[in-house]
């Protein structure tokens, strides 16, 4: 139930216009949060921020330009005076073979997915520091950890940002920022759904069949924003360096 878990905190939530990004959002201002949405569909992003009130701010963000991200950071800081949480959620999908994929593909799933998370990191951990500390949240995902036939570059990029995660919370450490990384399984989101048909094709079967083989149904992006407000509060106070798999035992199956 809502509460006041992150009453007085700062949180900035890349890719928040839709899908995970948006539920994290809502779910960190019923908490108490005000929250800046950082999304490269600026227009979507200020419907969002506008739909939570005024506890909410939007900016327009390219995760890939480490100067959009810095501006997003100050605008954190410039309109609720400071950042204490960062979820590092925007992300690109783009379906295709290994030995097909163009290289502009491959370099902007990079750009998005990992470098996005860098430059969150990056520009965020200064800010944090000015607070004494804070919280990063990562969204990586079960194909960093398992073969996806046709999300060679996407599935490469997360396992990127679980290394990334790792590095980052032995590093920050002693500034008493905590990163920790959330990878979930097949999540009903507008994306999710656009990209069905690939996802048949890299799983061989229907999604109705492959859910209820390996993962019993669709999970809901509430459901993943509710693992997010954990790692962000204080809740998780001694956890960081932490890959918290969301996926109803898919892949333990």
């Amino acid at each position: 139930m809502p509460g006041a878990t992150l009453q007085g905190k700062i949180a900035l939530v890349t890719g928040a216009a839709n899908g995970i990004g948006m539920a994290v959002a809502e779910r960190f201002a019923q908490e108490g949060a005000r929250v800046v949405l950082a999304d490269i569909a600026g227009d979507e992003a200020r419907t969002a921020a506008a739909r939570i009130g005024s506890a909410a701010h939007s900016v327009r963000c390219d995760v890939s330009d480490s100067g959009e991200v810095e501006a997003a950071v100050a605008a954190a800081v410039d309109t609720f005076g400071g950042l204490d949480i960062l979820v590092n959620n925007a992300a690109r999908e783009r379906a295709g073979a290994l030995a097909e994929l163009d290289e502009r593909s491959w370099r902007r799933s990079l750009d998005v997915n990992l470098g996005g998370a860098f430059h969150g990191i990056r520009h965020a951990a200064p800010a944090m520091r000015a607070r004494g500390g804070g919280a990063i949240v990562n969204v990586s995902s079960i194909a960093a950890q398992r073969a996806v036939p046709g999300l060679g570059a996407y599935a490469a990029a997360k396992a990127g940002v679980e290394a990334l995660t790792r590095c980052a919370a032995v590093e920050l450490r002693p500034a008493g920022i905590r990163v920790n990384a959330i990878a979930p399984g097949l999540i009903r989101t507008t994306g999710a759904l656009r990209s069905e048909e690939a996802l048949e094709q890299a799983f061989g079967t229907a999604i109705d069949t492959y859910l209820v083989q390996r993962q019993g149904r669709w999970g809901l992006p509430e459901e993943v924003a509710c693992v997010a407000l954990h790692l962000a509060s204080e809740e998780s106070s001694f956890t960081s360096g932490l890959i918290y798999v969301v996926d109803n035992a898919n892949s333990a199956s």
